[in-house]
């Protein structure tokens, strides 16, 4: 099976018509998806409405996979939810996949009012609330945090029998949520290799006891910084990488797998998490990946703080000449 590539472009709500131009460009390459993540109030990083960013992605492109990586789902109303990720779809032609998570970020669920606590039972209420909109004519739902009384939503999504659902997250519960409701397991670029393969046997061991077929996608995010040289790559994650894991990552926001000692250093970060170096070397390390995990579908975050939308131009043109044809 050849390797699916995607990429997540430029990002920062102001820079919507960079991230357009690389998404066309992107199609035009052959690159297979485009994805959009969220976090709210970051400056000049990230985006706060994804799906609306790939609806206007989707006016200009025919063939990409839209996705989200990840939706934070605590945000929304499941019903809201469904309408908007069906519209989507048929907007698209059938090109959207729902990636989704229960989110970590104590200011954003600040943000919406929204306690943090309990939010991974709403989340799974939530999801079997949004699968049964998109695939029942009317739904009657009596849940402990969401019920509906013969609803229906308009109109239904166009793809059969509804659009792909990638979970997030690292939880125990989480993959157990990825195994039992959802089509696949959509793992970030924070872990390593070793945390990688921990999760995916926790995945199958899950689908086996619920007497699920193994996923036959295994999505993979990863830090991805290619060009000419490695020592311009190196200069560029120095330069803007590491801003993500030194201010962000290991900084305000705490994340669970990145401390602050290992931030600081670029050599100790990389290993087994980031594909970084010239097409050669990418091709080397997203190798491992393939062979190691079983990466079906790549999707390359080429966006940093500060990275220039002509380099992530010229990423593109690597990416597509020198590194997917050797998966191909």
């Amino acid at each position: 099976m050849a390797l699916k590539f995607g990429f997540i472009p430029i990002e920062g709500g102001r820079f919507y018509r960079e991230a357009l131009e690389e998404v066309v460009r992107g199609e035009e390459l052959g690159f297979d998806s485009v994805w959009m993540e969220e976090h709210h109030a970051v400056k000049d990083h990230y985006w706060p409405s994804p799906l609306m960013a790939l609806a206007g992605f989707a006016t200009c492109t025919s063939r990409l996979l839209l996705g989200t990586d990840i939706l934070v789902f605590p945000f929304y109303h499941p019903v809201r939810l469904a309408e908007e990720v069906a519209l989507l779809d048929v907007m698209s032609g059938g090109r959207v996949v729902l990636g989704t998570a229960i989110g970590y970020k104590p200011d954003e669920f600040a943000l919406y009012h929204t306690p943090l606590a309990g939010r991974g039972a709403r989340f799974e209420e939530g999801l079997r609330l949004v699968k049964a909109l998109w695939t029942q004519e009317t739904v009657t739902f009596r849940g402990r945090y969401y019920q509906a009384e013969e609803v229906r939503i308009e109109p239904k999504p166009l793809t059969q029998p509804h659009p792909p659902l990638w979970i997030g997250g690292w939880g125990p519960l989480t993959l157990k949520r990825a195994a039992t409701l959802a089509d696949a397991w959509l793992p970030g670029p924070t872990a390593d290799l070793p945390r990688l393969l921990a999760g995916k046997q926790q995945v199958l061991a899950h689908c086996a006891a619920a007497g699920r077929p193994a996923p036959t996608e295994w999505p993979l995010t990863r830090e991805v910084l290619v060009a000419d040289t490695e020592a311009q790559a190196r200069a560029l994650a120095e330069r803007h990488l590491m801003v993500s894991y030194r201010q962000e990552y290991a900084g305000g926001w705490r994340h669970p797998f990145i401390d602050p000692e290992v931030a600081r250093d670029l050599d100790s970060l990389r290993r087994d998490r980031f594909i970084l170096g010239t097409p050669a070397q990418c091709i080397a390390q997203i190798r491992r990946f393939v062979e190691a995990y079983g990466v079906t579908h790549l999707i390359c975050r080429l966006y940093f703080p500060g990275l220039p939308h002509a380099h992530i131009l010229r990423e593109l043109e690597l990416l597509a000449r020198e590194v997917m044809p050797a998966f191909r």
